[in-house]
């Protein structure tokens, strides 16, 4: 009698055992994603949705209430001067930025393929930049451009070169700001360009020797429409990241001297946990949002062109 229960037991995990092997079976794909879609729920759109919401809130640290304003937020930070200024700073952190470090990338990674000799350790001393924090470069190079005790004026002294003081000036600030995110960023533009250069088919450019096309209608003509997707990944990768720009520049100035380099991440920043204003500082990163979003899709309208 008492071995009933058991067997009723038994069954009943078997029972069990059995409707969760199928379930498994059934639902594979979705278990196999489920962490990645958690973390992407909780990381990126859970946030997304949260600053919506706080964009139209008349939102303080400390208070118990958030009552809805409608678009007094976007309203408030688009008759700011201090954030129409930010907003001109970033287009042109963004511009310079990309740019230039796409040329010297690409050219970099051109360059590579005619080295034979000693290519890993160029390999090595190119992408090193890179695997540095973005706030140990600036704290480094804060120190190199020190007007009193840095690198950078005994160098300008070997050639005869007038002293500098590139962070203490509106005029030079953002430009020597963006020297060294050039310097760290060209690395990461060069090793995705360099790993597609890398991949491209030989038969076009033997095929254009022998009719004989130079270098440059070589690169016109072939290097760059076959280096399309990989550009698209790099112009995408490094707009995102150019426009969320704030570790290396709070560092460095802190969006000083007299507000020549403070960019919209820094505006953001500074009326939402300095001020405590979260909805003026969400409806400022909406607008950021929104900006980088046009500047995406102006890519891809060309690019996708390109490849069609």
């Amino acid at each position: 009698m008492g071995s009933k229960p058991e067997l009723t037991v038994a069954r009943e995990g078997q029972t069990w055992r059995a409707r969760y092997q199928r379930f498994a079976r059934e639902h594979a794909g979705f278990l196999w994603v489920a962490p990645a879609l958690f973390t992407l729920l909780a990381v990126i759109i859970y946030p997304m949705i949260y600053g919506i919401y706080l964009s139209f809130v008349d939102m303080n640290l400390g208070q118990k209430e958030a009552p809805f304003i409608g678009l007094d937020n976007f309203i408030f930070v688009l008759k700011d001067d201090v954030f129409l200024n930010s907003i001109s700073k970033t287009l042109f952190y963004v511009a310079v930025s990309v740019s230039l470090t796409f040329v010297f990338g690409l050219g970099l990674a051109l360059l590579m393929q005619k080295i034979h000799w000693g290519r890993t350790i160029f390999h090595l001393i190119l992408i090193a930049p890179m695997a540095i924090a973005p706030p140990v470069v600036g704290l480094t190079w804060r120190w190199i451009y020190n007007p009193l005790f840095g690198l950078l004026n005994p160098f300008l002294g070997l050639f005869g070169l007038p002293q500098q003081a590139p962070l203490g000036s509106p005029d030079s600030a953002m430009e020597a700001i963006l020297v060294v995110d050039i310097w760290q960023w060209t690395s990461l533009v060069f090793l995705i360009l360099y790993a597609g250069v890398s991949t491209l088919p030989r038969e076009p450019y033997e095929a254009a020797d022998l009719d004989g096309a130079g270098p440059w209608a070589m690169f016109w003509r072939i290097t760059l429409p076959l280096l399309t997707p990989v550009i698209l990944v790099v112009l995408v990768l490094r707009t995102v990241d150019a426009f969320r720009t704030f570790d290396l520049i709070n560092v460095m100035t802190a969006g000083g001297p007299a507000l020549s380099t403070e960019v919209m991440s820094l505006y953001i920043y500074r009326v939402g946990f300095k001020f405590f204003q979260m909805g003026r500082g969400a409806a400022a990163g909406q607008i950021m949002l929104l900006g980088a979003g046009v500047i995406l899709g102006v890519y891809f309208r060309f690019l996708y062109k390109e490849l069609d």
